[in-house]
């Protein structure tokens, strides 16, 4: 049978890039490391470390790559700094080729010690009316900057007026929680915009979701936790991160969704407690 699915180039690490293996996978989509982006249909940036040259030098090569050249300069111009806040409000969009858009939930993340530590979706501080204003500045920025995949946008709120604080052009650790709180996983949504296939339904199935980060901590072992976590809370779902860690590094999350906002909170955070080892009960 002749090769009728696409394959796309992923420019990134290992982490990042393990996040779009399950959803290429049920699409029949083939991904390949960023050294073979000649076999490619299509190119794509999940790793905003890595120098834009690349991007250009891959474009006067004649390969597409989606975002651009041009629309990572110009977010890399205009927004060059992150917000540092303890709480910050992010919006997670999708933009294809042809100018179809959509956007989740707005998510409040939430920091400790200057380090990601959880995501509440949708943002608690948040009313409908700011929701939807925050969703739609999220759209225009995306349209203004030429954006073809999903990105994620930062944004301040000051009484009725919200304003962008920074954009990060990939699919970002502020939406991991849609891969299990919504219909349409940022990372499949990413992969239907850059392929130019149409986007999916960003819904939540869920009233509330809450995405905790885990921290290498003093576990020796993250797989023994299960036993417990598993047993106390049954929909809580799990996502380690493959790679060589060392104390303080991101080694996964996990997600909690359901209807009482407070109890999902309660179990989030025992369970990053109990997986870095401050708590062992």
């Amino acid at each position: 049978m002749s090769k009728t699915f696409p394959t796309v180039g992923l420019v990134g690490s290992a982490p990042q890039a393990g996040m779009y293996i399950s959803p290429a996978q049920a699409l029949g989509v083939e991904l390949l490391n960023v050294a073979d982006s000649k076999r490619c249909d299509v190119v794509t940036v999940i790793d905003s470390s890595f120098a834009l040259s690349i991007v250009k030098r891959f474009e006067a090569e004649g390969v597409t790559v989606r975002p651009s050249f041009s629309a990572l300069s110009a977010a890399s111009q205009k927004f060059n700094a992150t917000t540092v806040n303890n709480s910050t409000l992010c919006v997670m969009v999708a933009r294809s080729p042809h100018g179809q858009a959509t956007t989740w939930a707005p998510t409040e993340i939430i920091r400790n010690n200057g380090l990601w530590s959880m995501s509440i979706t949708p943002a608690p501080r948040l009313n409908e009316t700011l929701q939807e204003k925050a969703q739609q500045l999220a759209l225009d920025i995306s349209a203004q900057l030429g954006v073809v995949g999903v990105i994620s946008v930062e944004i301040s709120v000051k009484d009725d007026d919200v304003s962008v604080v920074n954009v990060e052009m990939q699919p970002h650790s502020s939406g991991n929680w849609t891969v299990d709180g919504s219909i349409t996983s940022q990372y499949e949504q990413h992969l239907r915009a850059v392929l130019d296939l149409p986007l999916g339904d960003p819904a939540m199935v869920w009233p509330y979701v809450v995405t905790g980060n885990v921290y290498c901590g003093d576990k020796p072992n993250m797989y023994r936790p299960y036993l417990h976590l598993m047993a106390r809370t049954p929909a809580m779902k799990f996502h380690q991160y493959k790679g060589s860690f060392q104390s303080g590094d991101l080694v996964g999350h996990v997600t909690l969704a359901g209807n009482d906002l407070q109890e999902i909170i309660e179990e989030v955070e025992h369970a990053q407690e109990y997986m870095q080892g401050v708590i062992d009960e």
